[in-house]
């Protein structure tokens, strides 16, 4: 019963209350808006701006030498640090092997063997030579017989092919010698160009074989490899210049299109571009993550000042001015910063009114003094 009371009496507390007030009708009540001075508006107008594809490129030398050693042996001494410059023929590092050593003295000792060796055939072949003489004198006055002749005409022959097969010898002992010495160099490894030691791929102590890289070697000339989308084939050409924004480095500059691989990669959809640095004063390195943006047309935008745009947590808005000079805090996506410009993707439509300069003074849902 209570309860019945209770709901009952709201019930008419509120009839009284809503019949006896006074009816509030649309438009009787005006919205108080604060002034707003010391702004300057501007239209919004769509301009023409060239418009780029970006692609992400790696930094490589032009010409990368893999170093690695001829013959099998420890590295005893490494001369060179990564990062470090060399000169062509400079010592980058040193191999321990004992067994060159050894076969360098052999081939030594077969040299002066070789060189005895003529000594002993060339005495024979005196002699046989003197020998001969007088046998033929003898033949001459039968003294001797046509065999025994005949027997030292080959002994003198037999000599004269053994003194040329103890000069053989020698020159080949001497090759050898001079493989060995060859040998006994490839202990100490050079530098085949100018360039910067990138890589070090070994350390003291360890074996080295043959065609094992020891060593990387970049000239200092530098090149941007990019992938290019399939559907800009025919946009970009050699000769181009493109601008290339290393962001490792802070740097922005221009390089120039040198190579187009006209093949297309059937995974990736895309083809490979070569591009020159143009500007070598740059700490470059092989390997360094970049983005290319080549020029493919045009395309229509709005842009509006820099100052125009204000910051809002994550958000971005600019303030719009309606007809009646009311003020309007309107968030907008923006896109790439073009020369003091910020491109607007959505939020706003050419031919709308923005306060440009002083929003610091601009009040969402004010209204421009004068217009009031």
């Amino acid at each position: 019963m209570f309860k019945f009371t209770f709901i009952t009496g709201l019930l008419i507390g509120f009839a009284i209350l809503f019949g006896c007030g006074e009816k509030i009708q649309p438009g009787d009540h005006e919205v108080e808006r604060s002034l707003v001075e010391g702004v300057t508006l501007g239209t919004v107008e769509s301009s023409v701006v060239p418009e780029f594809y970006e692609a992400a490129g790696t930094i490589r030398a032009k010409n990368t030498s893999m170093i690695s050693a001829k013959v099998m042996g420890t590295v005893e001494t490494i001369h060179v640090n990564p990062g470090q410059r060399v000169r062509k023929n400079e010592v980058l590092l040193e191999l321990y092997a004992p067994d060159i050593d050894a076969k360098l003295e052999g081939a030594r000792e077969a040299v002066e063997e070789a060189r005895r060796g003529i000594l002993v055939a060339e005495k024979n072949k005196t002699l046989m030579e003197n020998t001969f003489a007088r046998y033929e004198k003898l033949f001459e006055g039968k003294a001797v017989t046509e065999q025994q002749f005949d027997e030292m005409k080959t002994k003198k022959e037999v000599a004269s092919l053994q003194y040329e097969m103890a000069l053989r010898a020698l020159k080949r002992a001497e090759a050898g010698a001079r493989e060995a010495e060859a040998f006994m160099g490839y202990r100490v490894i050079r530098s085949p160009l100018d360039g910067v030691i990138a890589e070090k791929k070994i350390d003291v102590g360890s074996m080295a074989s043959p065609s094992m890289p020891l060593i990387v070697i970049e000239e200092p000339e530098y090149q941007v490899v990019v992938s290019v989308s399939e559907r800009f084939l025919g946009k970009i050409y050699q000769g181009m210049t493109v601008e290339v924004a290393i962001d490792s480095l802070q740097v922005n500059t221009a390089a120039e299109v040198v190579e187009i691989v006209h093949q297309i990669n059937p995974m990736t959809r895309t083809f490979t571009v070569k591009l020159d640095l143009l500007q070598e004063d740059i700490p470059y390195r092989g390997g360094l993550y970049c983005t290319a943006s080549f020029p493919v047309g045009e395309k229509s935008l709005i842009l509006v000042p820099e100052g125009s745009v204000i910051k809002r947590g994550q958000l971005r808005g600019v303030f719009a001015v309606n007809e009646e000079g009311v003020l309007t805090l309107r968030f907008v996506k923006t896109g790439k910063e073009r020369n003091g410009l910020i491109e607007i993707l959505s939020g706003l439509e050419e031919g709308e009114r923005i306060v440009v300069q002083g929003t610091d003074k601009a009040v969402d849902g004010g209204i421009l003094k004068g217009a009031a």
